[in-house]
């Protein structure tokens, strides 16, 4: 019996939402886009047409796997940032729309300083914030740093392929980073321990523990970065802006952690779109 594209669709959605998969149709018509190299919208009016057994094989490999809750960005080696593509692996945390917020934040800063002038993406992971924060700016200096030799060796390959000028350095947070930067971003592992325990699978046992883990409340990192960038007084200096993202929860805490590191600073908490405290 021929399977038609109707038929193998419903088939799909029904088999994901089983697995629990999140958006089971959405995904299963991405999944069934990517096995016949096919735009949605031409699926939609050509679903009495039967599906070639290749493609029928193609879209069970990817079914699978994302029913077995590996993360749909893996399974697809790509994600979406800031109106860039990236090519994405289990080497980074997969980029989520919210760290978008730093990279706006960075660019209308960065404009209004003179050509030349530092950012520094503190935890880069893939690259996307530095990639599209150098691409949206030329003639910034983008410097990226992680403590993953993995992270960076796919943000490099990110850099390379989209054409962005990014310098890239191995560091635990800023000791391996030289450069002085009027402007410093930074998405850090914010999750608590106890949470990462309750994240779905498709987080929990796939991408990086070392890009979740943000110690007991979430902010190891952000309250190490701090006390780095307010204990070097060159550094200190220099800083113009700076921007770490955080945990809907945590806005209170990083808020504090910032005043009691910058007395003399003006801080305040930012929220996304969903109206939760994020930056």
């Amino acid at each position: 019996m021929s399977l038609t594209i109707r038929i193998a669709l419903r088939a799909a959605i029904a088999r994901l939402d089983a697995a629990g998969v999140d958006a089971p149709a959405s995904t299963a018509r991405q999944l069934l886009s990517v096995a016949t190299s096919r735009p949605r919208e031409w699926l939609l009016a050509h679903d009495d047409e039967t599906l070639p057994e290749a493609q029928a094989r193609a879209l069970e490999t990817l079914l699978a796997r994302v029913a077995a809750r590996e993360p749909l960005a893996y399974v697809l080696g790509e994600r979406g940032f800031h109106g860039l593509t990236l090519k994405i692996d289990p080497r980074a945390l997969i980029p989520r729309p919210e760290t978008e917020m730093l990279v706006d934040l960075a660019l209308a800063a960065v404009r209004a300083l003179p050509a030349g002038a530092a950012v520094i993406d503190v935890g880069t992971g893939s690259g996307a914030a530095a990639i599209a924060i150098a691409l949206g700016a030329p003639t910034a200096r983008v410097i990226a740093c992680d403590v993953s030799a993995d992270a960076l060796s796919l943000a490099r390959e990110n850099a390379e392929r989209l054409g962005a000028r990014v310098s890239f350095v191995e560091s635990d947070l800023l000791s391996n980073v030289p450069d002085l930067a009027p402007i410093v971003v930074a998405n850090l592992p914010y999750v608590t321990r106890e949470e990462i325990d309750m994240l779905p699978p498709e987080i929990q046992a796939h991408e990086p523990r070392v890009a979740l883990d943000g110690g007991t409340d979430g902010l190891d990192l952000v309250r190490r970065l701090l006390a780095q960038l307010s204990a070097e007084p060159a550094r200190r200096a220099a800083l113009r802006h700076v921007w770490l993202e955080v945990g809907a929860s945590q806005g209170p805490a990083a808020l504090a952690l910032a005043r009691a590191a910058f007395p003399d600073a003006r801080t305040r908490i930012l929220q996304d779109l969903a109206r939760l405290d994020r930056v």
